[in-house]
């Protein structure tokens, strides 16, 4: 006898959602020619992947490994920015001697609390440099390094969502919702927000 229907449904949907909890590992979206002003590729770093020089000011990664830590502090990096919600890098950055700061980010929604607080982290001197990370550096990173594109860098949006999409740092295509955020961002109020000079 078949199930019914109903139960069906609901297995369907519990799978779903076990699916939706976890974050597919990054696709490799490359452009075939690579702007020279995208994020430049580091050299391997052990214990930091996905590794890319966004600014002198801004690096991007994946979540690194407990030596990854070590390895930012040698290279010059002040700060570790974590958009991780259900991870904390507290205890590594304070072994390594690098300041921590945690900005609750999820993927299936951009809110602009969270932009503002990653943004005057960044522009604040006594922090810079700064890495930027979420779990795969690929789409919380993605959104907000193209946020920081277009806020203090003063790209057009089009730019920074093609870096953000093509740059080959394994951005989701399912998560059109962040691209949507980018498109519709009020630069002006962000900049007010953020205390951001020379706001237009």
């Amino acid at each position: 006898m078949n199930p019914p229907i109903r139960t069906v449904l609901s297995l369907a949907l519990a799978f779903a959602a076990i699916g939706c909890s976890r974050e597919a590992p990054p696709e490799e979206v490359v452009a075939v020619d690579r702007p020279s002003d995208w994020a430049t590729a580091m050299p391997e770093t052990a214990g930091v992947s996905n590794f890319f020089k966004v600014s002198d000011q801004l690096y991007r990664g994946a979540q690194p490994e407990d030596e990854g830590f070590a390895e930012l502090g040698k290279l010059g990096i002040k700060t570790v920015v974590n958009l991780r919600s259900l991870h904390s890098d507290r205890d590594e950055c304070e072994e390594a001697g690098l300041q921590y700061i945690p900005i609750d980010v999820q993927a299936w929604e951009g809110e602009d609390e969270e932009v503002i607080d990653f943004l005057k982290a960044v522009q604040d001197p006594s922090n810079q440099p700064v890495f930027l990370h979420c779990l795969h550096g690929s789409d919380r990173t993605g959104v907000m390094s193209a946020v920081y594109r277009i806020v203090i860098e003063g790209w057009s949006k089009e730019d920074a969502i093609k870096e953000m999409t093509e740059g080959g740092y394994g951005f989701h295509s399912m998560w059109q919702n962040l691209v949507d955020y980018v498109n519709e961002l009020d630069v002006d109020e962000i900049k007010r927000l953020s205390d951001i000079e020379n706001a237009s």
